[in-house]
């Protein structure tokens, strides 16, 4: 029997269910997912008011991932968007809100790259990763626009809000104002790597490439 060949939406789902599992799960894990010429971004400004600098490679990466100190982080995915791009890859757009450590719930932005992991059929790694916290870029405290720019903003407003009167066809169920669908994740239960096996028709994902005790391939669970 031949294995057909998973679809982006297939490959995107099930990357952002064990991902997001595992951030809450076993975080120190993590950089399971990337290979040693990934990069990896979260957030948008450290400490200095400087925008946050990229690493590069599992081992770089993973150094980040602890000093983020992630722990008991809940996650509520709201849209997720997957798309195949070149040479066999998927991007993956997550949107949603992040808990880390029982503070309150913060909007996020994810987007990864997944590649092909050498000849293994239907199997991912994290190429590029790229996460921003919605309010760092989208403050509550904006400085006031300078004079004459609040009357062009109005003007484009007015001009849109004529455009949407004009568009009178009908929206389909994934348009605005349509239902979305939601993918569930960082949910609870007992903490650490889940156990070993394969994954019939469905992708698996991590680089494989670990160089110390710690590192390696984070299996895909078991159906």
């Amino acid at each position: 029997m031949v294995m057909e060949k998973p679809s982006a939406q297939l490959v995107g789902r099930e990357f952002v269910r064990q991902y997001y599992t595992l951030l809450n799960q076993a975080p120190d894990y993590l950089h399971r997912f990337y290979g040693k010429n990934s990069s990896y971004v979260h957030g948008g400004l450290d400490s200095n008011g400087k925008p946050v600098e990229a690493v590069y490679g599992q081992s770089e990466i993973h150094k980040r991932v602890m000093a983020l100190s992630f722990r008991d982080c809940h996650t509520k995915i709201r849209h997720v968007d997957a798309h195949a791009t070149l040479n066999e890859g998927v991007v993956v757009q997550v949107m949603g809100e992040l808990s880390n450590n029982m503070q309150p719930m913060r909007k996020f932005m994810q987007t990864f790259v997944l590649a092909p992991e050498g000849t293994v059929a239907n199997k991912f790694y994290v190429h590029n990763d790229v996460f921003r916290y919605q309010d760092e870029v989208f403050g509550d405290s904006d400085s006031e626009p300078p004079e004459g720019e609040d009357l062009l903003s109005e003007k484009k407003t007015r001009s849109a809000r004529e455009g949407d009167r004009r568009d009178v066809r009908p929206r389909g169920p994934g348009g605005p104002g349509g239902p979305r669908e939601r993918v569930g994740g960082g949910g609870g239960g007992p903490r650490g790597p889940p156990p070993r096996g394969g994954m019939a028709q469905k992708p698996s994902f991590g680089s494989g490439r670990g160089s110390g005790p710690s590192e390696g391939r984070y299996p895909a669970p078991r159906q």
